[in-house]
């Protein structure tokens, strides 16, 4: 619980796949618009695809020391406001990993769809969409490790 009351909510897979469409036609807007005015295509770092898995990880185990603390066992604490942050971090981390999702599925579908395709730019695209896909299912993960367990009408855990 927030310090309002309010219960905080799963992340809604729908809103996810939702945003991939807007984030989509960005990326290739965007690639378009540079490539129509003669600069080259972007090509996705692969220091970014890197980053992504990385902080995919970090919030996996901050999840896990959520989940190892809500595990009805005398003794096991964590702050709330602590899991409550670590909540939202993975929610922030899914919603981010699937604009940078659907961002660099549309960069690669411009630079494919072109009549000559730049090879080097296809692995590191590929990279990108496969390293924010992992963000988005270890944040989903991490986020899915946060819920306290159910409780039985005297309050103990099930």
């Amino acid at each position: 619980p927030t310090r309002s009351g309010d219960v905080v909510k799963k992340t809604n897979p729908l809103f996810l796949v939702g945003l991939t469409p807007f984030a989509f036609g960005v990326g290739f807007a965007l690639d378009w618009a540079l490539v129509s005015t003669g600069r080259t295509a972007i090509p996705v770092p692969w220091t970014l695809s890197i980053c992504l898995v990385l902080i995919g990880i970090a919030v996996l185990a901050l999840g896990a020391r959520v989940r190892w603390a809500v595990k009805p066992v005398k003794g096991r604490r964590i702050d709330p406001i602590a899991a409550v942050t670590i909540v939202q971090l993975a929610k922030a981390s899914a919603v981010g990993g699937t604009l940078l999702f659907g961002v660099t599925v549309g960069l690669l579908a411009f630079s494919t769809s072109r009549p000559v395709v730049v090879d080097a730019i296809i692995p590191s695209n590929i990279g990108g969409v496969v390293a924010s896909l992992a963000l988005v299912a270890l944040a989903l993960v991490a986020e899915w490790w946060c819920v306290l367990p159910p409780q039985d009408p005297d309050g103990e855990p099930a």
